[in-house]
């Protein structure tokens, strides 16, 4: 049941997607519809401005994964404990012992 559910469902993909390349409404296939469509109601110099914003945010983010990372291979681990913190574990430990 499962193969002819999926031969059914391939078919059906494969004939829309056949349709929408060579089918013919008002003179043109859907799928030159579909990009005048587009052409038409998405500014161009829009796109640009996100496309090129989406740049700058990768480069700025790339920018700050490698600054951090050179400075943490220099300088080690940042120490957040204090020294009574430190303290009380060293006691912790040595009572198991």
């Amino acid at each position: 049941m499962g193969v002819l559910k999926f031969l059914v469902w391939t078919t059906c993909a494969v004939g829309l997607g056949v349709f929408l390349a060579r089918g013919n409404v008002g003179g043109r296939s859907p799928l030159e519809h579909m990009e005048r469509t587009w052409k038409r109601s998405v500014n161009p110099s829009t796109m640009d401005r996100v496309k090129g914003s989406v740049e700058g945010v990768l480069e700025d983010a790339k920018g700050a994964v490698s600054q951090k990372s050179a400075n943490a291979a220099g300088s080690g681990p940042r120490e957040r404990i204090t020294a009574e913190d430190r303290a009380a574990i060293n006691d912790i430990i040595a009572k198991k012992r």
